[in-house]
């Protein structure tokens, strides 16, 4: 079983999306490249700010809504930031085929209310 702070096992992955960020005018690219039922971590070509709530489009499940609970710059003189992810509804939303046998366990409540806010305090971000 995998650490239950963290919602689930990490799997990393390669995963195209869009990312609607309210007032940005369109959805812009990003690339997810770790995921979980709890949420995911993504690169993006901008900062966004904590708690924002956004709309991943493109997945292979269709579209899920995400709060922003991490954003970190990759390298100063770049335009790359790796967001954390946390879904407003947990689940498989990834299109993982055979996802981990703790994928299917349920979430502790403290874990899904706070969704993954403390856990980017302490350095365990998504």
């Amino acid at each position: 079983m995998s650490d239950p702070r963290r919602g689930g096992t990490r799997i990393s992955c390669e995963i195209a999306a869009s990312l609607r960020v309210p007032g940005f005018p369109l959805p812009e690219g990003c690339l997810i490249i770790l995921v979980n039922p709890q949420g995911c971590a993504a690169r993006f070509n901008r900062p966004v700010e904590l708690g924002t709530t956004v709309k991943l489009e493109g997945l292979p499940a269709g579209c899920a809504r995400a709060r922003i609970v991490n954003c970190i710059s990759v390298e100063k003189i770049s335009n790359l930031w790796l967001l954390g992810l946390a879904l407003e509804e947990p689940g498989n939303v990834w299109g993982v085929q055979h996802p981990p046998q703790d994928w299917e366990e349920p979430v502790p409540v403290a874990i899904s209310v706070r969704a993954g806010a403390a856990a980017a305090a302490a350095g365990a971000a998504l």
